[in-house]
């Protein structure tokens, strides 16, 4: 009996583990306009799940860019995943220029 419990106990751990891992994660790239007039491109890491709602979240927060300048985000105008194009022409622009 006791290697019955053993046994289960130790399915159910492997099976909550799995379900950690699991949990896929994506690089985005969103093209987003700063309270002092900037734009920018920056890259987040997010779970696939959370995507929409971390890309609604971003207005509003401080960020910095590579010289340390810190920016509020204004305005969100696409997220798409690093290996996807933007649509913008101006956000196409400013990813090739952009450091990844």
């Amino acid at each position: 009996m006791s290697k019955f419990i053993c046994g289960l106990f130790f399915f159910v751990l492997v099976g909550f583990n799995f379900y950690a891992v699991a949990e896929v994660t994506q690089d985005y790239k969103c093209y987003v306009k700063s309270s002092y007039g900037g734009e920018y491109v920056v890259f987040f890491k997010w779970k696939e799940k959370d995507a929409n709602h971390q890309m609604r979240a971003l207005p509003a927060k401080q960020l910095s860019d590579k010289m340390g300048k810190k920016y509020f985000v204004k305005q969100v105008d696409e997220c798409v995943p690093v290996d996807k194009y933007f649509s913008s022409i101006k956000a196409k622009e400013l990813d090739m220029h952009t450091s990844k």
